[in-house]
């Protein structure tokens, strides 16, 4: 019978060593820290329809400014995410620079979506927030880091197999 030692354990048939295992662990720590730098919080402003019809073309650079329902100035950029919310709640994505509105309806071509504009409630506009996205992230770094930690200084002392 053959016994594979694992660092202070012996178990038959065992092809494990610390090194590997501690390569899973930062592989897996790896993971969730790439997976949360992907998360981003957003702001979300209204827009009337009239505003949002400045959107229809590029603009300046690829940019145009519109007020918001509560008075402050936003840029919509090629970057921003934008789109409408129905009379039913329903929330339609549209692509900035790439949609027709007119006096009766909303077409989208990219979203495949056309709309009546007696049904849609309001514009949107959603904006990265940087210092929201920064403590979600920094967050859940801290929180892998303290787990980890907690792991590392509550573990018993290495024992061999049956002491």
């Amino acid at each position: 019978m053959v016994h594979h030692s694992v660092g202070w354990i012996r178990w038959p048939h065992l092809d494990l060593n610390p090194t590997k295992e501690l390569g899973l662990m930062l592989r897996k720590l790896l993971a969730i820290v790439a997976a949360t730098s992907m998360v981003a919080c957003y702001n979300t402003y209204n827009i009337s329809l009239d505003e949002m019809a400045k959107a229809q073309e590029g603009g300046v650079a690829s940019a145009v400014e519109v007020k918001t329902d509560s008075g402050e100035l936003v840029v919509i950029s090629e970057n921003s995410k934008m789109g409408v919310t129905s009379k039913a709640g329903e929330y339609y994505a549209v692509s900035p620079f790439n949609f027709t509105l007119t006096r009766g309806q909303l077409i989208a071509p990219d979203e495949d979506l056309l709309i009546g504009r007696s049904n849609i409630e309001t514009g949107n506009i959603k904006q990265a927030s940087l210092g929201k996205t920064a403590v979600i992230v920094l967050a859940g770094i801290a929180a892998v880091a303290g787990g980890a930690a907690f792991v590392l200084l509550t573990a018993e002392e290495k024992k061999g197999f049956g002491e």
